[in-house]
């Protein structure tokens, strides 16, 4: 039984709580134990652990996070209380990882697991904070035994499918993005990085175009989205739909030299030659040696039949990149067109000894009488 002296102190503290969280009601005249206060006490330290992840990018003037500094005191004294709350030594590990203390982090999830070992956020939040220090095994251990623990962790799933992306397994990576989102269908992080490997590696277009359609579907505001829908669509054909998702992205990012680029490439194929150089233009504005704009550009010049320019495109392209065989194909037929088939020939060659898959072709159509 507490002495007076505690009672007093724990009634003042109540009286606290009251008024900062409205915890209790005023009818109440409950006596309330050290492990009770303490509970109350860790709600208002939750809260400001809340107001500190709201506020993860509002820097004081020296730089610092306050919001963090004073989650993490209020925990302390929590965890002063009770040392023996589960929540609190977990949730310390919470914003301890936030601020890249992740020694203490994983220190303050030993703690909580050592409380309650069936606990799935427990390991899986310590997996994260054992990849903040670099401990790629630990950290894949914590992330198995959270997903053993709890099949439907969707959150243990996507830290190890980045886990696994970063060793480079792709398609357990994959399997382990598709667990995620079939444990939350609106999991737009993992449909976002599904989609880049179905892009990047598989370069399965449908399935790609699939999961960017998900991801703006649930974030119609990401930008990054649109960029790989608009370079999905690209890729697959669909060359309107890739100009107006890209022109959604560059009206945001203006100064993007890969969206300008596949823009430019889109008008192309849309026979806009104007629009395309214009893309260009600027894509050169910001990179000036970007042999592929450069290529890009001298093709687009060629198709409105300024053939002078084009060859200036073309020419600066292969002087940057001596064996860059698309640029070797794009001249040849920029001066077949302007009538110089000598010079057009010796392109084609050059660029079917650099192994370019149309050369050979284009040879045999255009120089057959060159032997």
């Amino acid at each position: 039984m507490p002495d007076k002296n505690m009672m007093n102190k724990l009634f003042s503290f109540l009286v606290l709580l009251f008024f900062t969280a409205n915890s209790f009601s005023q009818e109440s005249e409950t006596i309330i134990d050290t492990a009770d206060a303490s509970n109350a006490f860790l709600r208002i330290g939750n809260f400001k652990c809340d107001s500190a992840i709201v506020h993860l990018k509002k820097k004081d003037t020296k730089g610092g996070n306050r919001f963090y500094s004073e989650a993490i005191k209020e925990y302390k004294k929590a965890l002063k209380m009770n040392p023996n709350s589960y929540n609190a030594n977990y949730q310390m590990g919470i914003v301890l990882t936030k601020t890249k203390d992740y020694k203490d982090a994983i220190l303050s999830f030993d703690k909580a697991l050592n409380l309650d070992g069936e606990k799935s956020d427990g390991f899986r939040e310590r997996g994260v904070a054992q990849l903040g220090m670099k401990n790629d095994s630990m950290a894949m251990k914590d992330f198995n035994k959270a997903i053993d623990k709890n099949y439907d962790d969707y959150e243990a799933y996507f830290q190890r499918a980045m886990l696994k992306l970063k060793n480079r397994k792709t398609q357990a990576a994959l399997e382990d993005f598709t667990h995620a989102i079939e444990s939350k269908p609106n999991y737009k992080e993992a449909y976002m990085k599904r989609g880049l490997i179905y892009f990047n590696n598989v370069k399965d277009y449908v399935l790609a175009l699939n999961d960017f359609n998900k991801m703006i579907e649930f974030d119609p505001e990401n930008m990054e989205a649109f960029l790989y829908r608009g370079k999905t669509n690209f890729q697959g054909g669909a060359f309107k739909n890739a100009d107006k998702d890209l022109s959604k992205y560059i009206d945001m990012e203006p100064n993007n030299v890969d969206a300008l680029i596949t823009r430019g490439a889109c008008r192309i194929n849309l026979a806009n030659y104007s629009g395309a150089v214009r893309d260009f233009d600027d894509a050169i504005k910001i990179e000036p040696k970007n042999v592929i704009a450069l290529m890009n550009r001298g093709t687009a010049k060629g198709a409105m039949k300024n053939y002078t320019g084009a060859l200036e495109d073309l020419d600066l392209a292969i002087k940057l990149k001596f064996d860059y065989s698309s640029a070797f194909v794009n001249r040849a037929l920029v001066k077949y067109a302007s009538h110089d088939k000598k010079g057009a020939c010796k392109d084609l060659e050059k660029a079917d000894a650099l192994n370019n898959e149309k050369a050979s072709s284009l040879l045999d159509q255009y120089c057959a009488e060159r032997k």
